[in-house]
Order: structure tokens, then C-alpha cells, then sequence
């Protein structure tokens, strides 16, 4: 082999060594952007989506029971004023 190969051969290396070592750097960096971002997101106590959509089902269940029991005492409390109108 002439020294032109041997260089290209050795450019061929170093530049494949470099890519897997960008590669590598590349994904440790991600992981600790991750970290980062779900220790602000517990920190701040955000919640995620499926957490959420739990709340909002359960407030939306408690408003519809509050209006039931709504109607309940309006009925109870026109019976009641029914029922002291006719004691005296």
C-alpha cells in the first residue's frame, strides 16, 4: 500500500472514530437534558396529561352530583315552606 492509502486509511478511521464518539456524547447529552427536565417538571409539581384527564372526569362527576343535589334541596325546601304554610 502506498502512503496515499494508508493516510486515506487512517482519515477513514479517525473520522469514523469521531462520528461514534459524537454519537455517543450526542445521546448522554439528551439523557441529561431529560434528567433536568423531570426534575423542573416534578419540582414544580406539573402534572402529566393521563393525570389530568382523571382530574377534569372527577370534577366533571362532582359537578354533575352538585347540581343533582341542587335540585334535591330546592325540592326539599319548597316542600318544607309547603308544609309551613299549611301549619298555620
Amino acid at each position: 500500500m502506498s502512503k496515499k492509502e494508508f493516510f486515506k486509511e487512517d482519515i477513514t478511521k479517525l473520522f469514523g472514530g469521531a462520528s461514534s464518539i459524537l454519537g455517543t456524547l450526542k445521546e448522554e447529552i439528551e439523557e441529561k437534558i431529560k434528567d433536568r427536565v423531570e426534575k423542573v417538571i416534578f419540582k414544580l409539581e406539573i402534572i402529566n396529561k393521563n393525570e389530568f384527564l382523571i382530574v377534569k372526569e372527577m370534577a366533571e362527576k362532582a359537578r354533575l352530583e352538585n347540581e343533582k343535589l341542587h335540585k334535591i334541596v330546592d325540592l326539599l325546601q319548597k316542600k318544607i315552606a309547603l308544609i309551613s304554610k299549611k301549619e298555620k
